[in-house]
């Protein structure tokens, strides 16, 4: 007895390159009774794939979060703001009047602890430089003479009231000296300068100002020859390796963060997350904007970070949560239900739809169904994936 089988294949579509393998296949042989699984998830539903080349991916730039345990806790998400290390900013200014003869450092160069940043000529630096000396050579010559008279007193050539008035001359003059010394220090003279005064033969009305911190210039008020008045401000210099993230805290929050609570951090650049704690938090709200404020401190060696830009902060509020959150740059609507891209392979990517659980505002979305730790989903630029996926469902109808 022989048996004649009819196969069809309505739609078999491979793009080579890689976008949307979509196919399905009939037959005039009786189908197979569906399955348990098959009867909950649904026979006709295909998976969405995507391969793309090793070139195309690069292109696109995707990163790839990979959902962890971790993902489920409860978060709250704020936004926030890169901000300068307020304590590694100096505004750098002069104490004394004088005419800018010389800039070393322009905006934006590095400087290192003690670098000259300009050159200043001041006759009121001249004038207590000058005193200064004149009181230490005095000092020299009162400190011999009273040498001399200690030797005649001791011969009993001399009375001890010529030489205790000798001595009491001596110890005013030195504290003349270290009243002199202190108005060089504060105007920021070093004292290792200060000592090397009386032999030096440079003129006396120049002095440098120099870097205090190591540091990046990021303004500088000095231009060559400008006549510059006590406490101007001349450089701001600060230093970058460590920048702060200022977080807005609306005011009905502001009771449930702490300091030491987890915080991701999500740049609006799509880069990946940074993880810290909070390093302050605010007891005080802002009357204008009703938020109090929180602070993250993060490393910037790298120079990821710019004082300037906005960022999304997920603060860990519950350590323990049923449901796994995502960024929402990760989610797509598709045919009006939310779907993310997992990486199956090196280069394939499929289409999950997701049930997302309460509604679908801010930066985060948390997950229900659809994510499971260890998928690797994309977090950025996934609507390229996804006119990548359209385009391909295009070719294909045609």
């Amino acid at each position: 007895m022989q048996i004649n089988h009819k196969v069809g294949v309505l739609g078999t579509a491979l793009i080579i390159g890689g976008y949307l393998i979509y196919a399905k296949i009939t037959s005039t042989i009786p189908p197979s009774p569906p399955s348990h699984e098959e009867k909950k998830e649904g026979s006709h539903e295909e998976r969405m794939l995507i391969i793309l080349d090793e070139q195309k991916i690069k292109n696109l730039d995707l990163q790839i979060l990979k959902v962890a345990d971790a993902h489920h806790r409860r978060r709250i998400t704020f936004p926030g703001q890169v901000s300068l290390n307020e304590n590694e900013v100096i505004h750098v200014s002069t104490t004394i009047p004088g005419i800018i003869k010389k800039v070393y450092k322009n905006l934006g160069e590095e400087v290192k602890v003690g670098d000259a940043l300009a050159l200043i000529e001041s006759r009121e630096m001249a004038e207590a430089k000058s005193a200064y000396i004149s009181v230490y050579k005095e000092l020299i010559l009162k400190k011999d003479l009273l040498e001399r008279e200690e030797r005649l007193w001791k011969m009993k050539v001399k009375p001890e009231t010529e030489f205790l008035k000798t001595q009491n001359m001596y110890e005013i003059t030195k504290i003349d000296l270290e009243q002199k010394k202190q108005k060089l220090l504060a105007l920021n003279i070093k004292e290792s300068e200060i000592e090397k005064l009386p032999f030096q033969s440079a003129p006396l009305n120049s002095y440098a100002i120099e870097a205090p911190i190591n540091g990046k210039v990021l303004e500088r008020h000095a231009s060559l020859g400008e006549i510059i008045n006590s406490d101007r401000q001349l450089f701001v210099v600060a230093n970058l390796d460590k920048v702060w993230i200022n977080i807005s805290i609306p005011a009905q929050d502001l009771s449930t963060i702490k300091k030491g609570q987890h915080v991701d951090i999500y740049a609006s650049n799509g880069a990946p997350f940074l993880s810290s704690t909070l390093m302050y938090v605010s007891p005080v709200i802002s009357e204008e904007s009703r938020t109090g404020r929180a602070i993250v401190e993060l490393d910037n060696t790298r120079g990821a970070w710019h004082p300037g830009d906005f960022v999304s902060a997920q603060v860990i509020s519950n350590e323990i949560s049923p449901f796994i959150s995502i960024p929402a740059a990760a989610v797509q609507k598709i045919k009006g239900e939310a779907y993310v891209f997992v990486k199956t392979g090196a280069t394939q990517f499929e289409a999950k739809k997701i049930t997302i659980h309460g509604t679908e505002n801010g930066q985060f979305f948390e997950v229900k169904e659809g994510v499971s730790p260890g998928d690797e989903i994309v977090m950025t630029n996934t609507f390229l994936l996804k006119a990548e996926l359209g385009k391909s469902e295009a070719e294909h109808s045609d």
